[in-house]
């Protein structure tokens, strides 16, 4: 296990919102999250993020709207994607006061190939369906925690789908417990940020 600070959202310096309290991310429960492939595991851009937006995108057959979280520096750190497994209530008001972030279209020969290039280099995505939940470390504080989970068949195509179009290594291995993280919601630039 590992400590580490929480940043703050005013530390972003973009025009993003303030993060999604852990509560309303655990109550969407099954997601599709993709996270850069240097992290260590799936909530870690959680963990790093500062900032997020709503994204929806601008062709009709796009895929389902997400929410990009953003770190410090406005990198893009983590992205959690609706479900046809997921709770929609759950989700809008996980997404309620966000702002809009419209994606540009994913497909075009250039892109493609920027992203197998990318991807050669050692960089890129993986994406995997996860199930966020709620739970209480030691101390008692809640903690974000994410399992990886069986997502149903038409959830499964759908998350292929969008790691295809994000270019991102579809993980479907099991973990009893991927990943864990505590963000402290009252005094962010105060409490310790827990991972393993």
């Amino acid at each position: 296990m590992r400590a580490l600070r929480s940043p703050s959202a005013a530390d972003a310096g973009t025009d993003a919102g303030a993060l999604p309290a852990p509560e309303r991310l655990a109550a969407v429960a099954t997601v599709l999250c993709l996270y850069p492939r240097r992290h260590r595991d799936a909530l870690t851009g959680w963990l790093t993020s500062a900032s997020a937006q709503r994204c929806v995108a601008e062709a009709a057959q796009a895929e389902p709207e997400s929410i990009l979280f953003r770190d410090a520096q406005g990198r893009a750190c983590w992205r959690m994607y609706l479900l046809p497994d997921s709770d929609f209530l759950a989700w809008d008001l996980a997404i309620g006061g966000l702002p809009q972030h419209r994606d540009e279209p994913a497909g075009g020969r250039l892109i493609r190939a920027c992203r197998a290039l990318w991807h050669r280099l050692g960089g890129g995505w993986n994406a995997q369906v996860l199930r966020l939940q709620l739970a209480q470390d030691d101390a008692g504080r809640r903690i974000l925690v994410a399992d990886s989970a069986t997502p149903s068949t038409l959830g499964l195509q759908r998350a292929r789908r969008i790691a295809a179009t994000e270019g991102a290594l579809l993980r479907s291995e099991p973990d009893t417990c991927c990943c864990m993280a505590r963000r402290a919601a009252e005094a962010p630039d105060s409490q310790p940020i827990a991972s393993h």
